[in-house]
């Protein structure tokens, strides 16, 4: 887990992003979601996948979601936001959870949004705890994917929901590396779909949605080229947090959509019991 957090934990990443506010000619005190989108949210299709997923949730203001892996929250204030629900993130890289604090502080949003640097595995709250789970294209640095979603299961009340939009395995093996995730296979755990949705039942979620989005991913990076000589990086970028070869990780992912050796699914999935419906 040491090489993960490391992979994760870019120095000084608040300032830098103060940094490319600035150049880009931002007034620090109207920041907007939408100018910090080109580097918090760190996934596939990018906002545009996050308003979909919070359709797709059914959250309300009333309820308290757990976001695991939240990154530098990027989709954890956009769910609040965009819902007025209250949302707890965590991620296993400090680094990640002090931008987020003080990036959540910046828009003035921690009254509804906080954050706390935690394992997925060990979550620190109590059984039944949250309304709702969100988790982002966070299962592919587990290895152990029942006990996290064990432990996730844990935390959520009976009746809840979980929403998770997850790349996965495919027909074809092997990956091509880096991609935005991992730097090599060392740091990368994929496995088909079906055998995650098998995961998933394992650990005790009914599924209520299952959608592959494979091909909006494909779509998303199909004009992604081979990057020739140094590459030029935009004043705000996810290469921030995880490095300045995002160009070769965004092209290896195109190439990895394109052969069948990634795929990306979308699910709402509950913890039985209480009086929750699952949307869908």
């Amino acid at each position: 887990m040491k090489h993960i957090h490391s992979y994760y934990s870019p120095n000084d990443l608040y300032n830098k992003i103060i940094d490319g506010l600035n150049r880009l000619g931002k007034d620090l005190s109207k920041v907007t979601l939408d100018d910090l989108q080109p580097v918090d949210e760190f996934h596939i299709r990018g906002d545009t996948a996050t308003k979909e997923l919070i359709k797709l949730s059914g959250f309300t203001p009333d309820m308290h979601i757990l976001d695991v892996g939240c990154g530098i929250g990027g989709s954890t204030r956009r769910l609040s936001h965009e819902t007025g629900c209250r949302v707890t993130g965590i991620d296993l890289s400090d680094e990640y959870i002090d931008t987020a604090q003080r990036l959540t502080k910046l828009l003035n949003m921690q009254e509804k949004v906080d954050f706390h640097a935690a394992s997925a595995l060990e979550l620190p709250f109590d059984d039944d705890f949250f309304d709702g789970i969100w988790s982002l294209q966070m299962n592919m640095n587990v290895e152990d994917k029942l006990a996290w979603l064990k432990e996730t299961r844990r935390v959520l009340k009976p009746g809840g929901t979980a929403v998770l939009y997850e790349v996965c395995g495919n027909k074809n093996t092997p990956l091509y590396f880096p991609v935005p995730w991992a730097q090599d296979s060392s740091m990368s755990f994929l496995i088909p779909p079906e055998s995650f949705r098998e995961v998933m039942i394992a650990a005790g979620f009914e599924i209520g949605v299952w959608n592959d989005k494979t091909d909006l991913a494909q779509k998303a990076f199909a004009k992604v080229q081979e990057p020739v000589g140094k590459p030029e990086l935009p004043v705000l970028g996810v290469y921030l947090l995880v490095g300045d070869d995002i160009s070769t990780k965004a092209y290896n992912l195109r190439r990895n959509l394109e052969e069948e050796r990634v795929s990306l699914i979308e699910t709402v999935a509950a913890k039985p019991g209480g009086k929750q419906a699952l949307p869908g």
